[in-house]
Parts: C-alpha cells; structure tokens; sequence
C-alpha cells in the first residue's frame, strides 16, 4: 500500500469539514489553523486529536496506536518537512488554543493545486519513518542509521588483539561484587539507617516496598528551553486557575497519577518509543518473544520488552549489546508508589540513572537490588514548579538510566554514547511543565497557586 501525500490528503481533509476547527483563515485558502490544546486541559476532547489522529492512521497504514502526543509530534514534523510554516501559536489561547500555518511557498495555494503537483520529489523520512508508538517494534531500516564513530573505545587498533574481550572486560555485567571497588556515593546521598516504606502507601496490585530515604542528590537540573512558539506574558488569573486545576488532575488522595512513555536507545539511536498508561509502573526486561505491553500479576507493572539488536552492522556493538540483554534477567522495575517513582535492579546487570542526560557529576548512582530506591518525588517536582516561577530552571519530567555500564564515567562519555541507554518520561510531569513553559513564569504569578503548591508538598 503507498503512502498518501500529505499536501493533497490534508487539503482534502480541511474542505471536508471532518475535523473540527481545522479550516480555512483566509479567502486565499493559503492560510489554516489547527487546534492545539494541552491534553491536561479540563475542557480537552477526542475531538480536538481528530486530525492528528487521522495522519496516524493514513500514514501508518490503517493504525494509531499510542500516544496523542506523539501524533501530534508527527503530525507536525510532516508539516515542517513540507515547508509549511507556523505564522501564528495562539496555544495557550484560554477560549480557542490553536495554530495557523501557511501553505508552502513553492506550491501552489490549497484552492488552485493538483494534487500530484504538490509534493516535493524527495521523501520526508519523519513521515515515511513515523515515531513507533504503542507497538514495540525497531524503526524500519534501523540498519542504515546506526554507526560507530572512529573515535570510540570500539575503534581498531594494532594493539587490540581482541577487542570484544577488552570491550567485555568494562561492562558492568557481573556479580553483584564486581566491579564496586572504589566506588562510594556522595554524603548527602548515603542512605538513611531508619528504612521507610516508599510515600507511605502502595498502589492497588503491589505490596508495600520497604526502602530507605535517601536525601536530595543536588544532580544538575535538565536542561529545559523554552518550548516552540513560547512566549512570556503578563499575570493571567485564568491560567493560573487552570494549571492549579491540571495539578489537582494529577492526583488521587495521597497518589500521583501518571502514565510512563519509554524511548530505548541503542548508542544514542532510538530502537523503541512506547506509551504505557499503568499507573503502577514499567519493568523493562528482554524477551523478544513478548508483542505490545504484557501485564506482570504478581506486581502489576508492564512488561516492556527491549529490541533485538540484530540489525545493529558494527558486530562489536551489537555482541556487547546482546551481552547486556542477555543478563537482563528479571529486569529493571520503575514504578509508582504513593507520590514517589521508585526504581529498582532485579536482574544480573547493573543499572545507572540519572534526572539529566547531561549529568556531569562523574558519580555514578546505582540501582539498588537489595530493595527500591526513590528516584523522584511528587513535592520535588513541585517545589521545581516554585522555583521557575521564581526565575530558576523548569524541573526534569524524566529519568535517564543506562544498563550495563557506569555513567556518568570518570572520562565523562555522553549519555548518548553508551550501549544501551534509557529514557522514562513521566507524562503528567511532562505536561505540567510544558504548560508551566509554554504560558511562561509570570503568567503563573499567583499567590493563590503558590500556596496551594505549598499546602500539597506539605501532604506529601
């Protein structure tokens, strides 16, 4: 089945009048505007997705699996690939958040155009590789992207006699003795002597973790820019009251409610984007016999299953990466339990994480086996909140892990640059920061918001 053209299928689909407020903004036909909401918004619809939703499904042969989000991530790839331009982001409009785009300069407008003069003879690879969504799978022609760089510890040298061994010989993927020597974390992260049940509750299908409460790590915040088309703007009483509200959504009682999308990456390509909408949690484990999202019973996480690397080229690369997965075992948990996202090694490998992909503290911290560890804490994210609306950095809305190797390293090697790496988004974190960014820090200068986000780091 080929692949429609996105210039001609969304002509059409704007003079059908099938999806609601994507239409025409000027009697040239050369301008549209497209509803953009913030899905944490109370008034938010199915029908404000509709044409995010139909792309999905034309471009993906009949199937939208997965996150909204990511449809709409998509959605305008496609479009910036085409050379549609954005004239106008009236996002966070309170009564008609939405965009306008114009229709690319070097076709014709959307009234006078055939269709098959519309498309630019070169592929859009963000259209005909759209993100995997719901589905674990590998991005097609995963084989043609990835590369080792010459200047790695992988590179050839005389002296190498076998460089898979050498290779082999750093990774952290012996018994639980192995490889610790020397390594001692901070102060201020040494645990506790008084173990505490992590939030003091589980969530219906867990047992109760008894862990110890580690302090804050002080970790360097992720890097967080302002989102596209954001622009600062006087007090708004309004969105003050409706992020207060898109707070409150987040939580049920003593809980935080949030869904985790996973993006696996294999030496800095991404082999597995996945959207999974448990409240409990994920345990990342390899068993490339598992298709979609499997529930465990006895702890009520999902099972997300991390890609084969056969189609990895470079055979040092991929060895080492199937070396990794092989001692995955029971794998790696990331849960929910209370307010807190705890995490938690079950396998042989050893696991390493991280609140910034930029962390350049050199101090590895480790995943505990012995029992879970809090990772991130509901009042941490919001006293974040306090602290952009006071002038600082937004707070991260993801963990970073990478498995099978220490980072961050004493050499400091990026992120991006390790084996097997990991990234576990917290949507509901993700989208109240977004929101926080894209209406900017002074339109959240309330002192009725303040203090409700200071009266519910006091519940937690």
């Amino acid at each position: 089945m080929s692949k429609p053209l996105l210039i001609p299928w969304l002509r059409t689909k704007i003079n059908s009048g099938q999806c609601d407020g994507v239409q025409w903004t000027n009697p040239e036909q050369t301008e549209f505007s497209v509803p953009w909401k913030h899905a944490l918004r109370q008034d938010s619809s199915n029908t404000d997705i509709l044409i995010f939703k139909a792309w999905a499904e034309t471009s993906g042969n009949g199937r939208a699996h997965g996150d909204h989000s990511v449809w709409k991530r998509n959605f305008r790839s496609a479009l910036r690939a085409k050379g549609f331009k954005l004239i106008s982001d009236n996002k966070n409009d309170g009564a008609n958040p939405h965009k306008v785009f114009r229709w690319p300069e070097t076709s014709a407008s959307g009234a006078n155009s055939a269709a098959g003069s519309q498309e630019q003879d070169d592929p859009d690879l963000s259209e005909y590789f759209p993100l995997p969504t719901q589905e674990s799978q590998v991005v097609p022609n995963f084989e043609d992207y990835l590369y080792l760089p010459e200047d790695t510890v992988f590179s050839e040298h005389p002296d190498h006699h076998d460089i898979l061994q050498e290779c082999l010989m750093g990774l952290n993927i012996g018994p639980d003795t192995e490889g610790t020597a020397g390594f001692e974390l901070p102060p201020e992260q040494q645990q506790l002597q008084n173990p505490a049940v992590i939030g003091g509750h589980a969530l219906p299908g867990q047992q109760q973790f008894p862990v110890m409460y580690e302090g804050e790590a002080g970790l360097p915040e992720q890097p967080a820019g302002p989102i596209e088309g954001a622009v600062g703007g006087a007090y708004d009483g309004q969105f003050a009251e409706q992020f207060k509200h898109s707070v409150n959504n987040t939580r049920d009682g003593e809980h935080f409610k949030t869904h985790f999308r996973i993006s696996v990456y294999y030496r800095g390509v991404k082999v597995l984007d996945q959207l999974v909408d448990n409240e409990v949690g994920i345990r990342l484990v390899y068993r490339p016999q598992l298709t979609g999202t499997v529930l465990d019973p006895g702890s009520g996480l999902s099972l997300v299953s991390l890609p084969s690397p056969g189609a990895i080229l470079d055979q040092t690369q991929a060895n080492l990466t199937q070396r990794i997965l092989d001692k995955l075992g029971e794998g790696l948990d990331v849960g929910m339990s209370g307010s807190v996202v705890y995490g938690q090694r079950r396998g042989e490998i050893k696991a390493f994480w991280s609140r910034s992909k930029f962390d350049e503290s050199r101090q590895p911290q480790e995943i505990s086996k012995l029992q879970p560890q809090p990772l991130y804490m509901f009042k941490e994210f919001i006293q974040g909140i306090l602290n952009f609306i006071n002038g600082k950095e937004s707070p991260p809305s993801s963990l970073f892990f990478c498995l099978g190797e220490k980072w961050p390293d004493k050499d400091n090697r990026p992120w991006d640059r390790k084996l097997i790496t990991v990234e576990v988004v917290l949507t509901s974190m993700e989208e109240l920061k977004n929101m926080a960014v894209g209406g900017g820090a002074s339109s959240l200068q309330s002192v009725e918001l303040q203090m409700s986000l200071e009266e519910m780091m006091d519940l937690y």
